[in-house]
């Protein structure tokens, strides 16, 4: 990793595929493969709320979209077991319910309880919206209720979110207006390389991970693909 270049990657559920499926999962053994390629080589696993205190000379962040139950009893017990911390966003509307926001019924979303115990065991519970709304396709003041009640819900239980993920990746100015009226410090987005310490903190970039990659393709994701990125753009350059 270059020096000050922080991956911040993003998963969703994590569990066995005969349980799971494939499709936004990850096996809680490749989890933990990745968590021990970073540990091998001394990275700080930190937090995406603790961002805000500081940027790291050699971090990696996790993170995990939707507050899967599967996430809390899978994924976490086993980065715990590596003495491993991440970041856990929830749709607080859908808590203890399901993930329907893309049809059908979804997947089991964790309950208060579940995600209560991950805090004090000191998992970030962070802010990803009331509804899994799409925030660039929303009027400012709906944007501004998706933000400010997701927010409550979570301080009104004891949580105070120092980050906010996009759900899709997706935000616009206003978001952003809405987030730094807040005092929200920390926005996660999606993007295809290391977030860097000159990005804007609101829209860090965070690369997605899958069922099959394993530790050569996140080096790819991570390192390669970003180079080759730069490459081709300067390559398009007169």
């Amino acid at each position: 990793m270059r020096s000050k270049a922080l991956p911040i990657l993003c998963y969703h559920k994590c569990g066995p595929a005969d349980q799971e499926g494939r499709r936004l999962n990850v096996e809680p053994r490749r989890l933990a493969a990745h968590a021990r390629f970073f540990l091998r080589r001394g990275a700080e696993f930190v937090t995406a709320g603790r961002l805000a205190d500081g940027w790291p000379d050699r971090g990696v962040c996790l993170t995990f979209d939707d507050g899967y139950v599967s996430t809390l009893r899978n994924a976490f017990p086993a980065l715990e077991a590596l003495g491993v911390r991440a970041s856990v966003y929830v749709v607080t509307d859908k808590v203890g319910s399901s993930a329907d926001w893309e049809g059908g019924d979804g997947a089991p979303l964790a309950g208060w309880d579940e995600l209560l115990d991950a805090h004090r065991r000191d998992f970030e519970v962070g802010c990803h919206t009331a509804t899994h709304a799409r925030m660039d396709g929303l009027d400012p003041d709906t944007q501004r209720r998706e933000v400010l009640d997701a927010l409550n819900a979570l301080r009104e239980r004891g949580l105070e979110p120092r980050s906010f993920c996009h759900p899709y990746g997706r935000y616009d100015s206003a978001t952003l207006e809405i987030l730094q009226g807040a005092g929200v410090p920390i926005g996660l987005a999606l993007g295809k390389r290391p977030a860097l310490p000159t990005d804007p903190r609101l829209e860090l970039p965070r690369i997605v991970l899958a069922y099959s990659d394993g530790v050569a393709m996140l080096l790819y994701r991570m390192l390669l693909r970003p180079r080759l990125r730069q490459a081709s753009g300067a390559a398009k350059r007169p």
